[in-house]
């Protein structure tokens, strides 16, 4: 399994404002220029990642983008979760109505913990745990989140 371009994106922006100091909206182009992405795919994830209430957006001259929450609130799961929809490592796990060896199949299981221990994996670490640290911040790993 691999992520999508979309959810890096969107966890290196993430990133990217998390680890800043200053209480002002970053524009797209500072973003996109900081963490080598293209703007115009850059501005898409970033609607996403509004939408799902992880940034706030303002428009004009002197908006663009900041968190909505604290980085220790927003867990790396969360946000492959918003970008990507339901993960699975096999289609059996995603649509098991529609798996017809999941009965008798002893991979089954094997599949399933794989996923379950991916997702524990991301929900374990938030945005605080892999940004730069903000002076005087305390450092360390959060208390992840259950999956």
């Amino acid at each position: 399994m691999r992520l999508t371009r979309a959810a890096e994106y969107a966890l290196r922006s993430l990133r990217f404002l998390s680890s800043k100091d200053e209480e002002r909206w970053f524009s797209i182009q500072e973003i996109a220029a900081d963490e080598d992405v293209p703007t115009q795919f850059l501005a898409k994830v970033m609607q996403r990642l509004t939408q799902a209430g992880f940034v706030q957006s303002a428009c004009g001259k002197t908006g663009g983008y900041r968190m909505a929450k604290p980085p220790e609130d927003v867990h790396i799961a969360d946000v492959v979760l918003a970008m990507e929809g339901p993960l699975s490592v096999n289609n059996c796990l995603l649509y098991p109505q529609e798996c017809r060896f999941q009965k008798g199949c002893k991979m089954h299981d094997v599949w399933k913990e794989m996923q379950d221990a991916m997702l524990a994996v991301m929900s374990k670490y938030s945005l605080a745990d892999v940004s730069e640290s903000k002076p005087g911040a305390p450092k360390g790993k959060s208390k992840g989140k259950a999956a």
